[in-house]
C-alpha cells in the first residue's frame, strides 16, 4: 500500500511538474516579450517572440486538440464559447486542454501532499474520496472560470455597444459603406474595449474572406452572446434587404440602447440598499451594539456587585 501510494505520488508530481513549467515558462517568455517590443531593442524582442512561439509549438504538439478527440461540433462549440470568453488566440483550444490537465493533476497533487502531510493516519478510503472530491473541483473550476469570464464581458458589451452605435451613425453619415464603417470603428473600439475589438476585427476579416456581411454579422453577435448585438444585427438585415437608410436605423436603435444602459444603471443603484444589508447587519451593528451595550453592562456589573457586598 505504502509503495503504491509513492507511486501515485512520483506520477503526479512529474507530470505536475511539467505542466508548471510549461504555465510558468509561458507565462514569463509571453509577458517579457510584449514588454521588450515596446521598450527593447528589435533583436531582442524577436529573441523572445521566437522563444514565445517555441512554447506555443510545444502546447500544440503536446495538447493537440485532435489528439484529445475534440472535433467537429464539439470544436467548434468550444471555439465559440472561449471567444465569448475573450480568449481569440488561433491556439487557444490547446490551451485549454492544457489548463485542464494541468489543474486537475495540480490540484489532485497538492491534495494528496496535504493529506499525506495532515493527515498521514487517515485510511485509504477517506484520501481517495478527498482526492475525488478536489479533482471534480478541479474539473469544473475552468468552465466555471470561462462561464464568469462571459458574464463579466457581457456587462462590458452592454456598456460599450451605444458608443459603437454613434461611432457607426458617424461614419455611414459620413458616406462610408456598412463594411467601410466597422472597418473604420473596430481600430477605435479596440482601444476602449479590447474583446469588443477583437470581435469587430475578425468581423471584418469574415468579410474581406468572402463572407456575406449579413453572415459575419450573424457570427459577430453569436461571439458576443448578447441580446442587444441579435437585434442589432436583425435591424441591419431588415435595413438591408428592404433597401431602406442604415442612418436612420442606427440612429434609433442607438437612443434605445442608451435608455437601456440607463435603465440597468439605475436598476443597479436600486439594488444597492439590500447589498448593502448584509455587510451592515454582518460587520457594523454589532459594533454599535457593543459601543452602546458595553458601558452598560459595566456600570450594572458595579451595581450588583455594590448590592452584594
Amino acid at each position: 500500500m505504502i509503495f503504491a501510494d509513492s507511486l501515485v505520488f512520483i506520477v503526479l508530481m512529474a507530470f505536475a511538474a511539467v505542466t508548471g513549467l510549461v504555465f510558468v515558462a509561458g507565462q514569463y517568455f509571453v509577458t517579457e516579450a510584449r514588454v521588450q517590443q515596446r521598450i527593447a531593442p528589435r533583436e531582442h524582442s524577436s529573441r523572445n517572440a521566437k522563444l514565445a512561439d517555441g512554447l506555443n509549438a510545444m502546447v500544440v504538439r503536446y495538447f493537440d486538440e485532435k489528439r484529445f478527440k475534440v472535433e467537429g461540433p464539439v470544436r467548434s462549440k468550444l471555439r465559440l464559447e472561449l471567444q465569448r470568453a475573450g480568449f481569440f488566440h488561433p491556439n487557444a483550444i490547446n490551451y485549454y486542454i492544457c489548463a485542464r490537465l494541468g489543474t486537475v493533476v495540480v490540484v489532485a497533487l497538492l491534495t494528496y501532499v496535504a493529506l499525506v502531510t495532515v493527515m498521514g493516519g487517515a485510511s485509504t478510503l477517506v484520501k481517495f474520496l478527498m482526492i475525488a472530491v478536489t479533482t471534480t473541483v478541479a474539473i469544473l473550476g475552468p468552465d466555471a472560470y470561462i462561464a464568469r469570464r462571459q458574464r463579466s464581458l457581457q456587462e462590458q458589451y452592454g456598456t460599450a455597444f451605444p458608443d459603437l452605435l454613434d461611432l457607426m451613425v458617424v461614419c455611414v453619415d459620413a458616406g462610408l459603406s456598412l463594411e467601410a464603417a466597422l472597418d473604420r470603428i473596430s481600430h477605435e473600439m479596440i482601444k476602449r474595449n479590447r474583446a469588443l475589438g477583437m470581435n469587430l476585427l475578425l468581423l471584418g476579416v469574415e468579410t474581406r474572406a468572402g463572407r456575406s456581411t449579413i453572415d459575419a454579422l450573424g457570427s459577430f453577435a453569436d461571439r458576443l452572446g448578447l441580446n442587444e448585438a441579435r437585434t442589432f444585427v436583425a435591424t441591419l438585415r431588415q435595413s438591408i434587404e428592404l433597401g431602406s437608410d442604415i442612418g436612420d436605423a442606427l440612429v434609433v436603435f442607438s437612443e434605445d440602447m442608451r435608455d437601456k444602459r440607463l435603465l440597468r444603471a439605475e436598476e443597479r443603484a436600486n439594488k444597492l440598499p439590500v447589498t448593502m444589508v448584509i455587510p451592515l447587519g454582518v460587520f457594523i451593528f454589532p459594533v454599535i451594539l457593543m459601543v452602546i451595550l458595553l458601558p452598560i453592562g459595566v456600570r450594572l456589573t458595579s451595581a450588583f456587585a455594590q448590592v452584594i457586598h
